[in-house]
C-alpha cells in the first residue's frame, strides 16, 4: 500500500488499475472489474483502504487547507506555444 503524497516513486496495482504516488498528486489509470467473489471483495477492500489513506492525507496536510491554484512549476503542460509544422 502506498503512502499518499509521501514520495515520487511508489506505485501499486489493483486489478488492472494502476495507482502512482507523487508528492503533489495521485495518478490512477486503467480498469478494474469488481466481481461478486472473494477476489472482488479483496480488491474492493484495497480500494477502500487506499481511499481512506488518501482522505486522511488531505486531513493531515496543511497545504490542502490553502485554496491555491495549481503551480505552473508542477503542471504537466507547457505554457509555450509551438507553431504547427503541418500548416
Amino acid at each position: 500500500m502506498i503512502e499518499p503524497f509521501a514520495n515520487n516513486h511508489q506505485s501499486m496495482q489493483i486489478g488492472e488499475l494502476v495507482i502512482e504516488n507523487q508528492t503533489d498528486k495521485i495518478i490512477m489509470y486503467g480498469d478494474i472489474d469488481l466481481y461478486l467473489n472473494v477476489s472482488g471483495r479483496e480488491q474492493a477492500q484495497q480500494l477502500h483502504e487506499l481511499t481512506g489513506k488518501i482522505l486522511q492525507a488531505f486531513a493531515d496536510n496543511p497545504r490542502y487547507s490553502k485554496d491555491t491554484s495549481e503551480s505552473k512549476d508542477n503542471s504537466d503542460q507547457s505554457d509555450e506555444s509551438i507553431d504547427n509544422p503541418f500548416l
